[in-house]
């Protein structure tokens, strides 16, 4: 086994970039790895191997080319805190931090200026209805740098932490600067075209190509055909492949080609595809536990983690929703009912409290926002222009009913106990909060009517047998059918999602599809799905387009005047693949979230439209 001499190869390398001292340079460099190596977290996407090297280089070699007259380690420094500060988590870049500081002491960076694309890029967040937080501008910014240097780069973190909204920002704010003139001054700032696709949402054929065992007829995968279409496009601007699902060795391992320093894709027939400069290959990934080491050597990584963001970015926006006609007054009560009671919530429930499935905080926050808007802003809901000591009260009570089922909702059946009694304590010091004198705070819902807490045994329906109703499908209605009927219909009347999870028999499906029939009387067709471990992402995409009209070509969307509801049942039966993943799920994901919808079997691509 040869291992190269790191120190040697950065020796040449500065030497051939224009650096004079590049011994020292190069000793420090490598020490620096070595020292992240050792003393750096373990985590899946840190590489400091030979690539990981050669890209600082190549960075250091650029900045040198701009900076003539800087000090040859002031700028190794900077390109070796560039290049890396992106990928580490929080706590590491303190360390690391301290690692460069050991290394190069006395040495002070002087802080980039920007300038207009620091600007533009809070103009574009400002654009999309999003708050231009510091936290977001800068891991923009270390995303454009990190596409500078490398062709194949990966936002990895965990939901809700914007990856997607970062590739989006970038975009736009490459866009907006070429149109206001600048990309004649800067070559990088030019349009941006971006093609995402669901690598696991079909099989490996139906993403690279494959051949017609009957014909022995080639046909392009959705990937093929993506790669193919933007090597065509000659223009200058930038072309984005940008992969949004999970990366493990089924897949991502035939694109090492790629993602090298060849550009080039390699087909099953035997065809290469070159790729050119302004192609880029984006990965948006949750994390590479089951990624090669090959794999994570040939990306450039940019670490996004929710928790820097947390979750009060996404409730300024929803709260400075235009469409929320109340006073500036009501609007700071609501919002410090949240920056209030929410932390407290999540903290308990996260170090005490046990859940059924996982969930990351911003979700649980945003459950609670919307079951406040359903129940606020939707027909039937307080009058926000009323006096303001009664509206509060009411508002005050509301919260804590959707505080109760936002963070409580998602709990083991042991846990509600424990939940309860944190509730009550909660919000005593809030006399606002009219908590009802009997039963749990999962006990009562909202009456509009009276502006208090009842129980639900006042709403829940009296059984009446109709004989001409087959016995199994007869239905008693009891109080667990009532509060998540209840629940299930404020979030469909917000075109939201619902996941009913529990263990097998306690009526998930009846409720869910009871609550549908009575709703079928409104404006919504039920559509109903029904999982197994052979059911395949075709046979489900022409279930659900069977319940939709053609609108026009490749556009697919609900009758006039009526919305789907699609019930799918045994989410979680689908046949799990070698290292974990349900390509099913991840194909109903990408219809429910982007509204795309990718016919395998043609490899063309279909949007479903409201």
């Amino acid at each position: 086994m040869m291992v190269p001499d790191y120190t040697l190869i950065a020796e040449v390398i500065l030497y051939s970039e224009g650096f004079e001292d590049s011994l020292t340079l190069a000793h420090k460099m490598t020490r620096m790895y070595a020292l992240c190596s050792e003393q750096l977290s373990q985590q899946d996407h840190y590489d400091f191997g030979m690539r990981a090297v050669k890209s600082v280089l190549v960075m250091a070699g650029s900045l040198k080319r701009e900076n003539p007259d800087k000090r040859e380690d002031v700028v190794l420094l900077r390109a070796l805190r560039d290049s890396n500060l992106p990928k580490f988590l929080h706590d590491d870049t303190i360390l690391f931090q301290a690692i460069l500081q050991d290394l190069f002491p006395g040495l002070e960076i002087p802080e980039h200026d920007y300038g207009v694309f620091s600007t533009t890029i809070e103009h574009c967040t400002k654009v999309k209805n999003l708050q231009p937080k510091e936290c977001v501008t800068t891991k923009v910014i270390q995303f454009f740098e990190t596409m500078q240097v490398r062709h194949g780069v990966m936002l990895v973190g965990p939901t809700g932490g914007g990856k997607t909204c970062c590739y989006e920002i970038l975009a736009d704010t490459l866009t907006k600067l070429y149109e206001d003139g600048y990309g004649k001054k800067v070559p990088d700032y030019r349009p941006v075209r971006t093609k995402v696709l669901n690598p696991k949402a079909v099989s490996m054929g139906e993403l690279y190509g494959e051949f017609n065992l009957l014909t022995m007829e080639w046909k392009d995968g959705l990937l093929a055909t993506a790669v193919r279409e933007t090597v065509k496009d000659t223009t200058e601007d930038h072309k984005w492949i940008v992969n949004d699902g999970p990366v493990d060795a089924l897949w991502i391992e035939n694109m090492n080609t790629v993602l090298d320093d060849n550009k080039m894709l390699c087909l099953a027939n035997s065809e290469r595809i070159k790729l050119n400069n302004t192609i880029h290959m984006v990965f948006e990934v949750q994390d590479l536990s089951v990624a090669s080491p090959a794999t994570v050597s040939r990306c450039g990584m940019v670490y996004i983690d929710e928790g820097e963001l947390g979750w009060r970015p996404m409730l300024e926006t929803w709260i400075s929703n235009e469409n929320f006609k109340w006073k500036e007054e009501t609007r700071e009560y609501v919002w410090n009912l949240f920056n209030t009671y929410i932390d407290p919530g999540l903290k308990y429930v996260g170090k005490y409290l046990v859940e059924a499935m996982p969930q990351v905080p911003v979700a649980k926050v945003q459950t609670v926002a919307l079951l406040f808007e359903s129940l606020v802003f939707v027909s039937g809901g307080p009058d926000l222009q009323s006096d303001p000591l009664r509206l509060h009260c009411l508002l005050a009570t509301i919260f804590a009913w959707c505080l109760t089922w936002g963070l409580g909702g998602n709990l083991e059946e042991q846990c509600n106990d424990k939940f309860d009694s944190f509730v009550k304590d909660l919000l005593s010091d809030c006399p606002d909060v009219k908590m009802a004198n009997t039963g749990d705070v999962y006990s009562c819902y909202i009456d509009m009517s009276r502006k208090m807490m009842e129980s639900w045994e006042k709403i829940t329906p009296s059984f009446k047998y109709e004989p001409e109703i087959p016995y199994f499908d007869l239905m008693v209605p009891t109080i667990d059918t009532t509060r998540f009927g209840y629940l299930m219909e404020k979030m469909l009347s917000l075109n939201q999602p619902v996941l009913f999870t529990g263990p097998t028999g306690v009526g998930k499906s009846v409720i869910a599809k009871q609550k549908l029939y009575d709703l079928a009387v409104k404006d919504f067709i039920p559509a109903f799905v029904n999982f197994s471990a052979q059911t395949n992402s075709f046979q489900t995409q022409s279930i659900i387009e069977g319940k939709l009209e053609k609108k026009r070509k490749n556009i697919l969307g609900a009758p006039k005047g009526k919305r789907i509801v699609i019930l799918v049942d045994d989410l979680n039966m689908p046949k799990l693949e070698e290292y974990g993943a349900q390509p099913l799920l991840s194909s109903s994901d990408s219809s429910r979230t982007s509204g795309d919808s990718t016919t395998g079997k043609s490899c063309s691509g279909k949007k479903f439209r409201t």
